[in-house]
């Protein structure tokens, strides 16, 4: 009988562990301090050595899109990078909507992808697919490691996703349970800042002399500088219009400059003799209506985008891209230049007034039930709006009278996707927390909940507007296939992930509070939003509605 040596793999150095190590090391170095997790076996030791490493805040999961897309949320939420760690294959597939999210709101999501060895490529093996560049032009980053390779992100910028792709041999339980993290050394997050140039101060003088008439739209700000934006719109004096997660919707200071109504903003402004001949773009690309309809006025609306964003928004354009707190800083140091539009302001003025009478006189309309919700939810609550429609409406129907909302919104790719797994990482502990999506929204992520149990102090109230399909598409498109109409309710959605559950015709005029999740079921009456819709489409800018008032 021969003799057979059994060592410890205790005593050993495992391949695969050394690598799994290696990377979770460096990425806690750059500033990783939470990893999203979906649990396979080519992952085995990236696993294992997290969950050997409780100083490190892990989320386990059972499956990569939602789980994405709730790294997103608590990048944005927290400022720090989050790391989603997958299996190989087409695990790795499943982030690409998150990460192409993450790109274009300059969100540091960082992808660690289990891979097989480099021998199987384009093999076709199981399991084996050719994940470098997988995410392509979506991420600023990307390092293929095998077996002792260096992993390094001193190049990440840290302004948008990047991708490590870990080659790993064949996995066991008795080698990868012994994975840990020994040298844990945080770093501090440092994304590169973009600088104010001179040629960007150059076009914003030459926008200013040449525009008589120009109109800001403020789409997101960074929470730190909405401030110095107040001071710098304040010192411009030009007539604005400030979408929901600006931060400044509600701003009292700006009440004098505020453009409330976006719609038919053209009409409207020229109507009362400002033509406006520029638009200032400050923040985010904006959602409404009057941003794309720049795609047609090139020849005679001059365009100045200034954002911590790198995109332009448009089809033709510059992106003037810095800090914007430096940029409001120099801009407050130029002479002011006074803007009349009284006329306008005070016919905007008029309108809102009798939107709020619309509102009283048509209660079951989807954007009277949006007015009503935004006048009853908890003040001071964290508010994520989750697709089109609940943007627009919040814009033109929540209330104007100060909350101290912190109204917020990760406006995906295709609009909609991933909204409530990016709204969880999103939530706050110790306040009250908000979902507005719609029902197409909620029946694309119905898996969201999965990560509630690992969330601590967290109430989360997601109200689903329920209207029976795509409503936003009514009046733009004839085939019914827009529409994806369905006679579907949430109540089974609460009930698999054990939340509460309430389902509302109309909204109350008070809000039960609630421990934990729940879900609001809100079904407004589609024929009143129609003749809401119609009423507001009539409106002939001098304080009346042209068609006459009718039962419904």
């Amino acid at each position: 009988m021969s003799n057979i040596t059994v060592t410890s793999p205790t005593l050993t150095t495992n391949i695969n562990n050394l690598l799994a190590q290696q990377v979770l090391e460096e990425a806690i170095r750059k500033g990783v301090k939470e990893f999203c997790v979906a649990s396979a076996s080519r992952n085995a030791s990236l696993v294992y050595a997290l969950a050997n490493t409780p100083e490190i805040k892990t989320y386990y999961w059972s499956e990569e899109r939602s789980a994405a897309f709730f790294a997103l949320g608590r990048a944005k939420a927290t400022g720090c990078p989050v790391a989603l760690v997958t299996t190989s294959g087409t695990a790795a597939a499943e982030a690409l909507p998150a990460v192409m999210t993450a790109h274009y709101w300059g969100i540091p999501l960082l992808l660690i992808t289990a891979d097989r060895p480099r021998r199987y490529r384009g093999s076709g093996a199981p399991q084996t697919a050719e994940q470098v560049g997988l995410y392509s032009y979506y991420v600023q980053y990307e390092q293929d490691l095998a077996l002792k390779e260096k992993c390094c992100l001193q190049k990440w910028a840290g302004t948008a996703p990047a991708h490590l792709n870990v080659c790993l041999e064949e996995p066991s339980d008795f080698e990868a349970k012994c994975s840990r993290i020994d040298h844990m050394t945080s770093g501090t997050f440092a994304p590169c800042k973009a600088i104010l140039r001179e040629e960007s101060k150059d076009a914003f003088l030459k926008f200013i002399s040449s525009t008589k008439n120009p109109f800001v739209v403020l789409g997101s700000l960074p929470e730190s500088q909405r401030n110095s934006a107040i001071e710098f719109l304040l010192h411009l004096g030009a007539p604005l219009y400030l979408e929901g997660f600006s931060g400044l919707r509600e701003e009292e200071r700006l009440g004098n400059l505020r453009i409330s109504s976006i719609d038919k903003v053209w009409n409207r402004s020229a109507n009362h003799h400002y033509q406006i001949d520029g638009i200032l773009r400050i923040g985010s690309i904006p959602t409404g209506r009057l941003w794309r309809d720049l795609e047609d006025k090139a020849s005679y609306v001059q365009v100045f985008s200034v954002s911590h964003l790198p995109f332009s928004g448009l089809s033709h354009g510059d992106i003037h891209h810095c800090e914007l707190e430096d940029f409001f800083s120099w801009a407050q140091s130029l002479p002011k230049k006074g803007y009349r539009f009284t006329d306008w302001q005070q016919s905007d003025l008029l309108f809102q007034k009798c939107l709020q009478q619309l509102y009283k006189e048509i209660p079951q309309a989807e954007a009277s039930q949006v007015h009503q919700l935004s006048k009853i939810i908890p003040r001071g609550s964290y508010i994520f709006l989750g697709n089109s429609l609940p943007v627009r409406e919040w814009d033109s129907a929540a209330t104007f009278q100060s909350r101290d909302y912190e109204v917020d919104a990760v406006r995906g790719v295709n609009g909609i996707d991933g909204q409530i797994s990016t709204f969880l990482g999103s939530c706050q502990p110790d306040r009250d927390n908000w979902a507005i999506i719609g029902d197409l929204t909620a029946l694309y992520d119905m898996t969201g909940p999965w990560i509630f149990d690992q969330l601590t102090d967290i109430s989360a109230n997601i109200v689903i507007v329920n209207n029976s399909g795509g409503q936003i598409f009514a009046n733009m498109y004839s085939h019914e296939s827009f529409l994806s109409r369905h006679n579907l309710n949430f109540e089974p959605l609460a009930r698999m992930w054990n939340w509460q559950y309430e389902r509302w015709t109309s909204v109350p005029e008070k809000i039960t509070p609630c421990k934990g999740g729940r879900i609001i079921e809100l079904v407004p009456d589609n024929s009143a939003t129609n003749f809401l819709t119609h009423k507001v489409n009539n409106y002939d800018y001098m304080g009346a509605f042209r068609i006459p008032w009718t039962s419904i």
